[in-house]
């Protein structure tokens, strides 16, 4: 029998202490063994869902210094709340029970940085996915010109994605009424290496 799930506050300590050892050069690479995922081909039991960014210095694993079986993990350009994002983060609260969601932004993200620059040359699907952070930003009052709104665009992005997750799902809602689930926002800055989080997101915040 599988022991209970811990709670969101034992996971974001989990997290938090694993990307201290990151930032500080102390990785003990947990759960990173062929041993290990050959405990795991008859079922997963993640801690957290993890929305985060495509972008190949957004290694959540290793950020997080975890291993095979401890993180959902899926990604896009921009962490933004696609149809499939929301069906995958459905499928690890439901499914796989995890009692956290987290939506991590980071600073630098291109994605965000073409939605506070328009004007780029970019193909119609990438203008489409842009135009999604463009709105959602400007919606929320940023000021595009502003070099500080620029600079806070980035969790300000993954705060609003983990609202759109928590409008757009019953399931998602439900969990959190209950209080059997948190969604949270975070921002990883790829200068000092820190995952910054911005809070617990609430259903009230995705109305």
């Amino acid at each position: 029998m599988n022991a209970s799930p811990p709670s969101p506050a034992q996971v974001i300590h989990a997290l938090s202490a694993g990307n201290a050892r990151f930032r500080e050069a102390r990785s003990i690479h947990p759960h990173a063994t062929a041993s290990r995922l050959h405990q795991l081909p008859k079922g997963q039991h993640p801690h957290a869902a993890v929305l985060s960014c495509s972008d190949s210095r957004v290694a959540v694993e290793l950020l997080f210094d975890s291993g095979f079986g401890d993180l959902f993990v899926i990604r896009n350009a921009g962490n933004t709340c696609t149809p499939g994002s929301l069906a995958s983060v459905e499928y690890a609260v439901e499914a796989l029970n995890v009692p956290l969601v987290l939506v991590m932004g980071h600073s630098g993200c291109g994605a965000v940085g073409a939605a506070c620059t328009p004007g780029h040359q970019l193909t119609p699907s990438l203008i489409k996915h842009v135009g999604h952070i463009h709105k959602d930003l400007e919606q929320a009052g940023l000021q595009f010109n502003d070099a500080a709104d620029r600079n806070r665009a980035y969790g300000l992005n993954a705060e609003l994605a983990a609202q759109e997750l928590i409008r757009s799902s019953a399931l998602i809602q439900e969990r959190l009424q209950q209080g059997q689930l948190e969604v949270h926002a975070a921002c990883f800055e790829l200068e000092s290496l820190e995952v910054r989080w911005l809070g617990p997101q609430s259903v009230a915040a995705g109305d």
